[in-house]
């Protein structure tokens, strides 16, 4: 029997990407509902992967139709906070149950779906969030990047970024080291935790941004060796991996985004080929089916 994968996708609107590299006061950009997300669809239709949709409720009702017609295509509707706030695991409760609370019932409402699952804006959590999660109605949380790149990644992204300081606040280091899909208790309450897929021994993320620095023989032995091990593996998208800068009039200064200076056509071909491995070695499952 195949071990499972899980296709996961950040749909974070082009705006907040921007916002990420310290950018503010920018309208509401609608390119990864209107482009992205219906390129999307149809390569994972085509490959047989029934997706993770990580969605931030801000959007969700003036993109009622694409939200609904993902979910009515088996795939799974989950937050991704109401605004996508740089420093999540850092705001107050109270903000942070308004984010959670609000990016629930706004994405219920749109999409006629009921969601369970949870993922924090640059992988930024902690064991504070747990009770705040489960006590909203939330099950699992795919927010775990159990590696040292973490720390780099951050560096990178602070250096990009208008506004280091606030990259830099987030917390440079995993919260947990574990790889394997496993209940995390804390502060009296229990959900369920998916981290993103790493190798054992070097922790080498297995992310579809590393996929444009990668060979496609390379992308094959981790996935051969995760099948191996029979090892659940959670490999992670943004929406804006289906997105030409040039092709799609996207905001230039996301230029500096991993992937963003290659042709839309190279950059979907790409996105074919990785799924197409990963639906020959793995049974396709969302993360509610796992719960």
């Amino acid at each position: 029997m195949s071990p499972p994968v899980v296709v996961s996708v950040d749909v974070d609107p082009v705006d907040l990407h921007l916002v990420g590299y310290g950018f503010t006061g920018l309208p509401a950009d609608p390119l990864v509902y209107t482009k992205a997300l219906p390129r999307m669809l149809e390569v994972f239709s085509r490959c047989g992967i029934d997706a993770t949709l990580f969605l931030v409720g801000r959007d969700a009702e003036g993109n009622a139709a694409n939200l609904r017609a993902a979910a009515e295509a088996g795939h799974e509707i989950a937050s991704h906070t109401w605004s996508h706030p740089i420093g999540f695991a850092g705001l107050g409760v109270a903000r942070q149950s308004q984010e959670l609370g609000d990016s629930k019932r706004a994405l219920e409402a749109a999409s006629g779906a009921t969601v369970v699952g949870f993922r924090s804006p640059n992988f930024d959590m902690n064991a504070s969030l747990v009770p705040v999660l489960a006590g909203l109605g939330y099950r699992y949380d795919a927010s775990a990047y159990p590696t040292p790149v973490l720390i780099p990644a951050r560096l990178v992204l602070a250096t990009k970024s208008a506004d280091p300081m606030r990259v830099l606040a987030m917390n440079p280091w995993p919260f947990t080291w574990r790889r394997d899909p496993h209940d995390w208790t804390a502060h009296g309450a229990t959900v369920r935790e998916f981290p993103l897929a790493v190798t054992p021994g070097l922790r080498m993320p297995v992310y579809h941004t590393l996929r444009y620095f990668s060979d496609d023989a390379s992308f094959a032995r981790q996935l051969d060796g995760f099948v191996r091990r029979g090892d659940t593996l959670s490999y992670a998208l943004h929406a804006v991996d289906a997105l030409g800068l040039e092709e799609d009039g996207v905001d230039p200064r996301l230029a500096k985004h991993p992937g963003m200076d290659r042709p839309l056509a190279e950059k979907l071909a790409l996105l074919e080929r990785s799924l197409k491995a990963l639906a020959e070695r793995f049974e396709s499952r969302t993360y509610a089916s796992l719960l």
